[in-house]
Parts: structure tokens; C-alpha cells; sequence
């Protein structure tokens, strides 16, 4: 069985005329927050960084990999009105209102200063500068100052808007797992050796305190000391995680960890495949409760991951079941999920209609799972 590049290829240019034609207001090139199934954009909605942040990394990237400046607009506006979030205090707002006034959130205020750094490295791959390049040195210099745990290593959950840590301090899977993402980005950019022992101190956190050591499941909240506190399973993170973390070990050629990392993957990747794959209807559950889902419907950015981590698997046994279970998941992602405007359905319900009350972009879907899809099939196959 072959991976239909070409399909994927046509998929992307699709996806990114989507957002050309609906996702940004053409009279004043800013981007809309909200977009309905029938292209009706929500004015009243709120606009959060990490969804800019993925717009400018989703529209970097395309550019890049499909060798065109075509969809640099939306990465030029993405870029302009994020320099509209800087807090004065340091980072990034968390988001905006529709009257601009900012919206605080502390529990993942930090998983967004990380978009910011993905996003800003995928931009300066496209449109280099030294004002990029001070950018990025500020953004990821404050992140390690001052979200960094020095007491408990890690990154702490919970600060203000003015960065002071709250009663309720945390650590956060999303945080540990973007910013490992963010700084290998970081790492392959300037290859400055001095973020390697980072890299490496974050993928040695995720191994030993964030996945279960039975059921190979991602934790997403601790206690700033490590203690798991109560936590919802996503297969979805699961898939994520598994091969985010054995790119990352490939990227400082640590070659213990990357043994580590492809065990731990082929593990969470066989649980992954017997609670979460439907194999009546097609596609992968996310949330699961006592090993079964809990859901009578797909979310997107699932389906994404798990076709990433599944080709990950292959690379590493060489097993073609993982291969020939990525292409199914593929084939059903192109039948299923993508609408006739070319941008993917936030859900689908198990009869295989989609969910078109909810927006097809919106706060937490912009393009991120769904360029960072394409474009890692492009370039590992």
C-alpha cells in the first residue's frame, strides 16, 4: 500500500484557499476568530494567541513545503496581530475579547507561550529577520526564566496576568509537550548546544512522571511536586506525544532516550489501536474512560496524530500493519472529514455525518494538526 501524496498535496493547497477565501478579512488583512460549516464568521468571538500562533505556523510551513509564497498573506497578518498580544509584564496574552479587552487563563497560559515560540520559528523559516530573530531570543529567554520550576525542574502551571504564581500551581502536560516541540524547533533553528540538556531534561520529565507506567496513557495535570491530581485520558495525546517524542530524541542524536522513546511508542500505540480505533465506522475515539470511549463521535485533530504516530511505529519495526493502518486512517480522514471548501470538520458522528453546529474554525482549531499532518507525511515520505 502506497501513501497518496499526491491527494495529500492537493488536500493542502485546498485547505490553505479555505483560509485565503474565509478565514481573514480582506479590507483590513486580520484574521477572523470564528468561521462557520457555511463560511459565516462570528465577529463576536474571541481571537486566543495560540490560535494565531498556529495560523503563523500553519501558513509558514505550507509556504515552505509547497515551495510557494502564495499563502504568505495569512502568516504576514497572523505575525502582525500577534505582536498585538505582548504583555508589557512579559509573553503573551492568553487571548482577546471582540472589544480587545484580554482574557486571562492560567491553567494554560503557558501551553500558548509555546505556540508562540512553533510559530515564530516557522515564520522566520519563511520570512527571515533580525527583528524574528530578537523576537525569538526575548520569547524563549522568558520562557526559561520565568516559567521554569527551579525547586521541582519543569515548567509550572498557574501565574496571573502579571506572572505570579497563584494558589493553585500545577504542571501541565500540554506545556511540557509543546515547549519540548518548541524547543527542538528552537534547536534545529540556531543549533545553539545550550538547549540541548533542556530537550533532553523535558523528554526524561514526559517519560517518568506524565505516562502511566501499566496502561502507557498521557497524564494531563500534576501536582508542581509530580503527584498525579485527576486526569481525563486522550488517545489523541496519546498519539501525539509518542512520536513527538521520539523526533525529539532523533533531533539531539541522544541515541539511550531514542531507544526509550521508540519502546514507549510501539507501547502506547498498541493501546491506542485496541481502545480507540472503530473498526465498524472508521477513525480513532479520543477521550476513554475504564479503556473504552466515551464519545459517539471523532474530533479532528485525533485522527491527525494517530496517522502520525502509526507511520512513526513503521519506521520503527518495520511492521507494515502500522503502514496499512495509517492509510486506512488516512483514507478515512479524505472521505470523511474534509468539507467541500477543503478545511476538516470538527466532528464527526460515528454514522459519518458531520457535526456542522460547531464551527469549522474556532478558538482552539486554526492550523496547527492539520498542516503539521501534511507537512510531516511530505517530508518523511
Amino acid at each position: 500500500m502506497k501513501i497518496p501524496l499526491d491527494r495529500l498535496n492537493q488536500e493542502l493547497k485546498n485547505n490553505l484557499l479555505f483560509w485565503m477565501n474565509n478565514g481573514i478579512q480582506h479590507d483590513t488583512n486580520r484574521l477572523y476568530a470564528s468561521v462557520s460549516v457555511n463560511g459565516i464568521p462570528d465577529l463576536s468571538a474571541p481571537i486566543g494567541v495560540m490560535y494565531l500562533s498556529r495560523v503563523l505556523y500553519g501558513a509558514s510551513t505550507a509556504c515552505r513545503i509547497l515551495e510557494t509564497e502564495s499563502f504568505a498573506v495569512l502568516a504576514d497578518a497572523s505575525f502582525k496581530q500577534l505582536k498585538e498580544f505582548h504583555n508589557p509584564k512579559g509573553g503573551f496574552y492568553w487571548a482577546k475579547d471582540a472589544s480587545n479587552i484580554p482574557i486571562h487563563d492560567s491553567e494554560n497560559v503557558n501551553m500558548a507561550q509555546a505556540f508562540v515560540l512553533y510559530g515564530l520559528l516557522a515564520y522566520a523559516g519563511l520570512k527571515p529577520s533580525l527583528e524574528l530573530d530578537e523576537m525569538i531570543e526575548i520569547h524563549s529567554n522568558f520562557i526559561i526564566k520565568n516559567l521554569y520550576d527551579a525547586k521541582n525542574d519543569g515548567f509550572i502551571d498557574g501565574f496571573d496576568e502579571n506572572w505570579i504564581l497563584g494558589p493553585t500551581p500545577s504542571k501541565a502536560f500540554g506545556t511540557h509537550i509543546h515547549l519540548l516541540e518548541s524547543f527542538v524547533k528552537l534547536y534545529e533553528y540556531n543549533k545553539n548546544e545550550k538547549i540541548v540538556p533542556l530537550i533532553e531534561q523535558l523528554i526524561t520529565i514526559i517519560l517518568q512522571y506524565f505516562i502511566t507506567k501499566d496502561t502507557y496513557d498521557c497524564l494531563h495535570r500534576l501536582t508542581p511536586d509530580w503527584k498525579a491530581k485527576e486526569n481525563e485520558i486522550w488517545a489523541g495525546h496519546n498519539a501525539e506525544c509518542s512520536w513527538i517524542l521520539c523526533q525529539a530524541a532523533k533531533s539531539v542524536k541522544n541515541q539511550e532516550l531514542l531507544v526509550a522513546c521508540n519502546a514507549l511508542s510501539l507501547n502506547i500505540m498498541e493501546q491506542v489501536i485496541k481502545k480507540a480505533l472503530d473498526t465498524e465506522n472508521g477513525g480513532v475515539y479520543n477521550v476513554l474512560k475504564s479503556d473504552l470511549p466515551t464519545e459517539d463521535f471523532k474530533i479532528w485533530w485525533p485522527q491527525a496524530e494517530v496517522v502520525l504516530a502509526l507511520l512513526n511505529c513503521y519506521n520503527i519495526s518495520k511492521d507494515i500493519k502500522y503502514k496499512t493502518q495509517a492509510i486506512e486512517l488516512i483514507d478515512y480522514i479524505s472521505n470523511n472529514f474534509i468539507a467541500e471548501n477543503g478545511e476538516w470538520f470538527t466532528e464527526i458522528f460515528d454514522n459519518g455525518k458531520p457535526n456542522t453546529s460547531i464551527p469549522i474554525i474556532h478558538f482552539w482549531k486554526s492550523m496547527y494538526h492539520t498542516v503539521r499532518y501534511y507537512a510531516e507525511i511530505k517530508e518523511s515520505y
